[in-house]
């Protein structure tokens, strides 16, 4: 009797011992995680040429980043590792997309038009019934995409949407095929952006939202008849870094940390292999709450002559994105979501009568998860949205 007591005792103090090396193992790996995160915003001390926005030191030449720690990672800027287990697609596409990042670009920032949120086309149809089950469908008239919600008012360190991924095929700009030159679009400046980013959706009470983004853009310059491509990084307002080429595959991660904290958003081109990653100060009068996460082909502000609320649109033809996103517990969520808390949304033109950006989610599967299409169409494609 005495012998088993003593087994019951020794393996009782055993199993406490493993569970107290557990539950202390949990609370390091939760330590670790938020110094990593805290140095995402306080290692970013190498100032740009906007004063708003920084980025990180030059990893030493020797510098292994899938062998690094996230405190290394993030002390140059690299997204954290995803963990393997959990989370497969995403760590698949981080270790494809940390092996090509062999470039920092150092360049200048440069400038673009002003962006906003998601401004809504108030029409008979944003009456018309949403479906009970699935995702609601909205109009407006300068986002398409897929927006992912929750019912947050305040930032959340364990449910709030904190980091969001994309790759995104750099498309082939021009002009609206029935258009004979840019003065047929109405502008002398055309522009698409395609974006990952969080809580750029419009809010209820049209407060201008704190929208971080990482993606490209894409400019038609009637005035010098060229086209140019960019990486683009956005915290209100957006600018662009180094260039890109249609037919490219991009990648982005954006992580936010909630009110009017800084973000940080790093861009790679996966095809030229040339990175850099930022932390954008949040400049908005309404701090990040994290109930958005969006995957979104939009128009920029504002066009000439002040009938239009937005530059004309590009005709990119068809962008393909890939990606997901995860909030605070590291719980994942995909833009092929059918939740009703999901918005698909498609962009109408300036007087709101046709249809000028389609996108198309998934059906089932891994694509359907993690993939969307976008369309040009209506006047944006063939032309006539001038009338």
């Amino acid at each position: 009797m005495t012998h088993h007591v003593m087994t019951y005792q020794r393996t009782s103090v055993a199993i406490t011992a493993a569970l107290v090396m557990m539950f202390n193992s949990a609370n390091f790996a939760a330590a670790q995680n938020e110094v990593a995160r805290q140095l995402y915003v306080s290692a970013a001390t190498v100032p740009t040429n906007i004063p708003l926005v920084h980025t990180y030191a030059d990893p030493p030449s020797n510098f292994n980043i899938l062998a690094a720690t996230d405190e290394e990672l993030a002390t140059y800027g690299f997204p954290l590792r995803p963990d393997k287990q959990s989370a497969p697609d995403h760590y698949r596409m981080w270790e494809r997309a940390m092996q090509a990042a062999k470039i920092r670009w150092k360049g200048e920032l440069k400038p673009l038009p002003r962006g906003r949120g998601m401004m809504r086309a108030r029409s008979f149809q944003e009456q018309a019934a949403q479906p009970l089950t699935g995702p609601q469908h909205v109009s407006t008239l300068n986002w398409s995409g897929v927006v992912l919600q929750n019912a947050l008012k305040h930032w959340s360190n364990t449910t709030s949407f904190n980091d969001i991924y994309a790759e995104i095929t750099v498309p082939v700009s021009q002009l609206p095929f029935d258009s004979g030159s840019c003065t047929d679009s109405g502008s002398f400046h055309l522009y698409e952006g395609s974006f990952a980013g969080i809580d750029g959706y419009e809010t209820l009470d049209n407060n201008p939202p704190g929208a971080l983004q990482g993606g490209v853009f894409s400019e038609i310059d009637c005035a010098f008849g060229a086209t140019y491509y960019y990486s683009y990084i956005s915290f209100i307002d957006g600018s662009g870094a180094f260039p890109v080429n249609p037919g490219d595959v991009f990648y982005t991660e954006v992580r936010g940390f909630g009110g009017f904290n800084p973000g940080s958003v790093f861009i790679e081109d996966l095809t030229t292999l040339a990175y850099s990653s930022y932390t954008l100060d949040n400049t908005s009068s309404v701090p990040q709450v994290g109930n958005q996460a969006e995957w979104i082909v939009k128009r920029f502000c504002c066009g000439e002559g002040g009938n239009q609320p937005d530059f004309p649109l590009v005709n990119t033809i068809a962008i393909f994105f890939e990606g997901g996103a995860f909030n605070g517990s590291g719980r994942a969520f995909y833009p092929g979501s059918t939740a009703l808390s999901t918005a698909i949304l498609t962009m109408r033109d300036d007087f709101n009568t046709q249809d000028i950006e389609v996108v198309s989610q998934g059906g089932s599967g891994y694509q359907g998860q993690h993939s969307l299409f976008f369309q040009t169409t209506g006047c944006a494609y063939a032309g006539g949205c001038v009338p």
